[in-house]
């Protein structure tokens, strides 16, 4: 009977409006109010996933875009679901959409971070950043521990809670994600430090074309990072720490 869009600094009210049918409905009134009161509208997603509520909202979208909405959509997330996602046989649409593809942080970036907050030298600052592999979760948590802990222990000795922050939050939820032949890539790289992937598939006794595979899944899930030719190395930073603690458990 009434849509109230003064909430969103439209100063709409709509009396007696067309009965609504359904939500999708509902959000095409919407969008012709604001299409009409010439604003534009921008719906974020944080931490998308292949999901049934996802996958309903990108086809309602589809025809939003279609009818010439002022809508537009920003999602973020790994990019193992965003792959997922747009390879839906019923969002393919979505291949089209740009993509920005987040590299780790800057080292220098994060050095420079940690001489300024912490007073350090660039050698002490940079041993820092480079515990952090760029990972930004990994950047925030030593940051955090090396500031509480400044004055009573040494980076040596704040290691062990910051690897245990890792395995909590991050870590775990990864490694319980991979299938066996996943880990048993990931467990030999971490034991031997091997890079060259020639040596590992002799390690591992697996057909090219059977690494290459499990290769991409892995680089998909943001596990291992392949920036030369013929070597892959980890790209989560001590990783093959919690790896190895694995293998005793």
């Amino acid at each position: 009977a009434k849509l109230d869009f003064s909430a969103f600094g439209l100063g709409v009210s709509i009396e007696n409006a067309a009965p609504v049918t359904d939500i999708e409905n509902a959000l095409e009134l919407m969008l012709k109010y604001i299409q009409k009161s010439e604003k534009r509208l921008l719906i974020s997603v944080d931490e998308v996933t292949n999901s049934e509520y996802i996958r309903i909202f990108a086809s309602s979208f589809q025809i939003f875009l279609r009818n010439d909405y002022p809508i537009f959509l920003l999602m973020t997330g790994l990019y193992e679901n965003i792959y997922n996602l747009q390879n839906d046989k019923v969002l393919t649409f979505l291949y089209r959409a740009p993509k920005l593809i987040l590299e780790p942080l800057n080292y220098t970036a994060i050095r420079k971070q940690y001489m300024d907050i912490f007073s350090l030298d660039i050698d002490a600052a940079g041993e820092l950043a480079s515990l952090t592999k760029g990972y930004p979760f990994a950047f925030q948590v030593l940051g955090y521990l090396y500031w509480e802990n400044r004055d009573k222990k040494t980076l040596e000795q704040i290691l062990p809670e910051y690897d245990q922050y890792l395995d909590e939050y991050v870590y775990s939820k990864i490694w319980s994600e991979l299938s066996d032949l996943d880990k048993k890539i990931v467990t030999e790289m971490s034991l031997s430090g091997e890079t060259q992937v020639k040596a590992l598939r002799e390690r591992l006794d697996m057909k090219s074309e059977l690494f290459s595979v499990y290769r991409e899944r892995l680089k998909r899930k943001g596990v291992i990072i392949s920036k030369e030719y013929g070597k892959v190395t980890l790209a989560l930073p001590r990783f093959d720490e919690f790896v190895k603690i694995q293998q005793l458990m």
